[in-house]
């Protein structure tokens, strides 16, 4: 009897399935997108038992040859990895073991938001009356992520102790009942191909309480709202980070400040922290990090002024 052929994006689809219940929503429309974009375009029609290291190695150089991110790089990997694991503990295997080439880790820098830039915008916002304002001096004041200061209802703040409590993250997903490549001959032409998904933090290290200083709790009270509502919006309902992103960007262009991502605020928040000599598990611990390592590596830069400051200091 002939052994019937398995086509690579036939075992994609598989894990897909096998998946999709045991990851946060979140993680599951990262997968499938990545799975669609970049990896069942160009491998999608090998028959499994015919992939080999060639094969493989080439489809890797490629990948390095566009502009992808390190993390994009190392996601492409791990996902690769996992359809073939599950393949082969079904008796699916490629022609030979693989070897994956882990890229190495090219340090990109982030554009900073410069100190006179977070000062000016700083002025502008203590004067600057709403609730959107509030989480802005939030995010700079504590780094916290954009997802995160999304999900920041008035029941997370802790007046007495000061502090904020991170418990939830807000996302824009793929929609996974519109997904048409299970579609049946039911008509989902009306359903949005995207959602708002509100869910708990990155990781279990996310979720976390942060101090703010005080001349924010005292403003923060003046704003105070029922505790169901957002920080952000001041009702029940939440603001997502693609509109946060596109304020931020209005309110910069309004302050004469270079245009930059909101995302900037977070590695500017570790880079100050670093600078004035604080303590790195600190800053992990309220970054919601798993390790001082992932803090150093990928948070914290420092520009050519303040380099050439530290220069200075020693001579």
């Amino acid at each position: 009897m002939t052994k019937e052929k398995v086509i690579f994006s036939q075992l994609c689809s598989t894990w897909e399935s096998g998946i999709r219940y045991q990851v946060k929503p979140t993680t599951y429309a990262v997968y499938i997108t990545m799975i669609e974009k970049h990896i069942v375009p160009e491998l999608g029609n090998y028959e499994v038992e015919k992939i080999n290291n060639r094969i493989l190695e080439a489809y890797l150089r490629k990948k390095q040859e566009q502009p992808l991110s390190w993390n994009t790089l190392r996601l492409l990997i791990f996902i690769l990895k996992g359809i073939l694991r599950m393949g082969e503990e079904s008796g699916i295997r490629t022609a030979e073991s693989l070897r994956y080439y882990i890229p190495q880790y090219n340090k990109r820098c982030m554009g900073m938001f410069k100190q006179e830039n977070s000062e000016k915008l700083v002025r502008y916002l203590e004067t600057a009356e709403g609730t959107f304002e509030i989480g802005l001096l939030i995010s700079i004041c504590t780094g916290i992520r954009v997802g995160e200061l999304c999900g920041l209802k008035w029941k997370d703040v802790n007046w007495k102790r000061g502090t904020i409590q991170i418990n939830r993250t807000v996302s824009r997903i793929r929609n996974p009942e519109a997904d048409n490549r299970q579609e049946s001959s039911v008509s989902r032409s009306g359903m949005s191909k995207t959602v708002i998904y509100i869910g708990s933090p990155k990781t279990g290290t996310s979720i976390r309480e942060i101090p703010l200083p005080d001349f924010l709790i005292l403003k923060m009270a003046e704003y105070r709202q029922e505790e169901s509502c957002y920080i952000l919006t001041g009702t029940p309902k939440c603001m997502e980070p693609r509109g946060v992103q596109r304020r931020f960007k209005s309110l910069l262009k309004r302050c004469s400040i270079p245009d930059t991502n909101i995302h900037s605020l977070r590695h500017s928040f570790a880079s100050r922290w670093i600078e004035n000599g604080f303590d790195n598990k600190a800053l992990s611990e309220i970054l919601g990090h798993s390790s001082i390592k992932i803090t150093m590596d990928f948070y914290v830069h420092s520009d050519i002024e303040q380099k050439k400051s530290y220069i200075n200091r020693l001579v």
